[in-house]
């Protein structure tokens, strides 16, 4: 786990950053659901020093933060939801793959398809 300067982040960020250490994520698998062009890129994020976010990358953001939040609604603690996050699941959408893999690999789609599933739509 990387340490985050809070206080020079955009609050978005903050957020982000939150979950992908609860979620305990690769530079690289932050890289791909924050779509990031570089793990160089997301370090300067790390630090407040990284571009403005793009619209996309916001939206990514608040689609991933809502989705830790459901986790929680539905009442699983911290090491229940890693492990929801990390385990291959056989339901639709994952068919055998990983919801974090299932959310890098399918972009927005992916991300909004696992929110609607975590909030019962």
């Amino acid at each position: 786990m990387t340490e985050t300067p809070t206080a020079s982040l955009p609050v978005a960020l903050q957020a982000f950053f939150r979950v992908a250490d609860a979620w305990e994520l690769s530079e690289t698998q932050q890289c791909k659901l924050l779509r990031c062009p570089s793990t160089a890129v997301l370090r300067r994020y790390r630090v407040g020093q990284g571009p403005r976010l793009t619209a996309a990358q916001q939206k990514r953001i608040q689609i991933v933060t809502g989705i830790q939040a459901a986790l929680a609604k539905n009442g699983m603690t911290a090491e229940r939801a890693f492990r929801w996050v990390h385990e291959p699941r056989r339901e639709a959408p994952f068919k055998g793959e990983t919801p974090v893999h299932y959310m890098m690999d399918g972009g927005v789609d992916a991300l909004v398809a696992v929110a609607h599933l975590l909030s019962g739509r």
